[in-house]
């Protein structure tokens, strides 16, 4: 089976080859970034409150004290360390052993590491008990994860009434697509064997909850990535809010999406 074709895999066997491929690339990247886990991180609302990529979340999963968190893909841990500034416990995991070192030294560095547990695994196969969670979190993960698989255990860790939310990107615009396969820009992350989502995709982890709301964005205002993280050009974003409301279509070649689910 082609790596690309993650999403028709049958069997956790059949994602052996795609593991191999995304453990080889996040463990290149930490490796590289690992500096960066000296950084001192915000809590969680106040980082979310003022994102390009997260916006509504802060405000629908509210108050984090007390709460038991799972992070879904939790590569170099700052969502990791926020979270757990935000008075939550953490559950974070990555398929990358050096992500999640790279975790452990950011959490230990921002003083938060007594709230934190790390473990190495797979979306599909998360080795923990039913409705161990209030909140499940992930940003750029779902994306990589097989979602016949990977939906029931998200499902199944989270308590009765328990939230999910996750800042995903969108596959709809083919000059899109071709950028990220093939043109240089600031920051930009190699590709391994992530495919970014469809409706169908996410209607798919969707399936096993009680309530789902997607919101779109970044349809012109994408073009902001083409300079760098948070460089926002305010007209392209008021631009944005007025197309998108009044031309549902365009929703679709947005270049990311808000999902939020509950059980």
């Amino acid at each position: 089976m082609p790596v690309k074709d993650f999403r028709k895999a049958e069997s956790r066997d059949d994602l052996r080859p795609i593991y191999q491929v995304e453990q080889k690339k996040w463990n290149a990247v930490a490796h590289d970034k690992m500096a960066g886990t000296q950084n001192i991180e915000p809590d969680f609302h106040t980082y979310a409150r003022k994102s390009t990529t997260l916006p509504g979340i802060s405000e629908f999963l509210g108050d984090l004290t007390g709460k038991r968190v799972l992070e879904v893909g939790c590569g170099l841990g700052r969502s990791t360390s926020m979270l757990a500034k935000s008075g939550a416990e953490v559950f974070a995991f990555d398929i990358s052993s050096v992500s999640v070192c790279a975790t452990g030294k950011r959490a230990e560095n921002n003083g938060v590491d007594d709230r934190v547990r790390l473990f190495v695994a797979a979306g599909e196969e998360i080795p923990l008990k039913d409705g161990s969670f209030d909140v499940i979190f992930g940003k750029g993960v779902l994306h990589h994860i097989n979602a016949r698989m990977g939906a029931p255990e998200l499902h199944r860790l989270l308590k009765p009434g328990g939230k999910a939310a996750f800042s995903e990107p969108l596959g709809m615009n083919p000059v899109l697509d071709f950028v990220r396969d093939y043109v240089p820009y600031p920051h930009k992350t190699p590709r391994g064997a992530d495919i970014p989502l469809t409706y169908k995709d996410i209607n798919d982890w969707g399936k096993p909850f009680s309530r789902i709301e997607c919101c779109e964005l970044q349809f012109l205002s994408m073009i902001e990535r083409g300079f760098g993280f948070g460089k926002r050009v305010m007209w392209l974003r008021r631009l944005d809010n007025f197309l998108l409301a009044r031309i549902p279509f365009l929703r679709r070649f947005c270049r990311y999406a808000v999902i939020m689910m509950e059980k």
